[in-house]
């Protein structure tokens, strides 16, 4: 069966046999923690992009990966990183941190970076007790709290939160569930397509779910492209003025778009940035870095 915090080498053939989460597939195990700015922009170039705007995605993790040996509770790269997330200037309606998962292969663990946009996920949790109440997870628990116990939640219900809380559609979750169930009764793997959403990163293999062989599209499927493009739409517009034409880099981005001004301001098309070419304009002051928040 598939098991989430699986090493990268391992994580392609099981996926090609389960195939509901195969964005963890491409993940390069980290060797060392990372700078803040190399992690924000990780976060954002990938699906954690959909969490940490509007919490489309309850729960993003992956971005950063470590493995180490099972003997070990932790390492300094691991402590180093959470500290460094902690940091980040992403408000108090995001949750940030590393899990360490349960089982170990080959004689270690990994740990994986994740971000949780706190509303949306108890929101998700008050709406499906019925999926979180029996694992011991409530709308108070932290996202780091709900990561742990649904880790150790047996076979299908393990399946259906981590489902939920990475942001697929239900009835796609339930496929996935009922067709991880059915093969381990049958032995027979149960065959499907797929749908793919885009991140800055990839437009395959990131943010992509399970569906029946000869799916036909539903309105859910319709909302998450429609919600997706926007979002990754207007993230490539402050990208290349944050980024790769200013140099103000990813943290700077992460501030001025999820934090409130520090100020109030004008909003005005920033003069670098073509009549036209995105829909939600970006704050002059804020780009050009005045009056900042701190």
């Amino acid at each position: 069966m598939f098991e989430i915090g699986l090493p990268t080498r391992l994580r392609v053939p099981v996926v090609a046999i389960l195939a509901f989460l195969i964005a963890f597939a491409g993940r390069a195990t980290a060797a060392e923690p990372m700078t803040a700015d190399a992690l924000a922009l990780r976060i954002l170039d990938c699906e954690a992009l959909y969490t940490v705007t509007d919490g489309l995605k309850p729960v993003s993790e992956g971005f950063w990966q470590i493995r180490f040996p099972a003997a070990q509770e932790t390492t300094e790269e691991v402590e180093q990183t959470r500290r460094v997330l902690n940091d980040l200037p992403l408000g108090p309606d995001r949750e940030t941190g590393v899990y360490i998962f349960v089982k170990a292969f080959d004689g270690k663990r990994t740990a994986s970076a994740f971000v949780a946009h706190k509303p949306s996920l108890r929101a998700l949790i008050e709406r499906r007790k019925e999926v979180f109440e029996p694992i011991g997870v409530t709308a108070a628990s932290t996202a780091q709290q709900v990561l742990e116990k649904i880790d150790r939640a047996p076979g299908s219900a393990r399946w259906r939160a981590f489902g939920l809380v990475f942001g697929y559609p239900e009835y796609a979750v339930e496929f996935f569930v009922a067709a991880g169930e059915h093969e381990a009764e049958t032995k027979r793997f149960v065959t499907r397509d797929f749908v793919n959403l885009p991140t800055f990163t990839s437009d395959q293999g990131r943010f992509v779910y399970a569906v029946p062989k000869g799916h036909v599209e539903r309105d859910e499927d319709r909302e998450l492209k429609s919600k997706t493009a926007e979002i990754i739409g207007r993230y490539q517009a402050w990208r290349s003025v944050y980024v790769d034409q200013h140099k103000l880099g990813a943290v700077e981005l992460l501030r001025n778009w999820i934090l409130p001004p520090a100020i109030p301001y004008q909003l005005e098309r920033c003069p670098v940035v073509a009549e036209g070419e995105f829909d939600n304009c970006i704050p002059r002051l804020r780009i050009f870095g005045r009056h900042r928040r701190r």
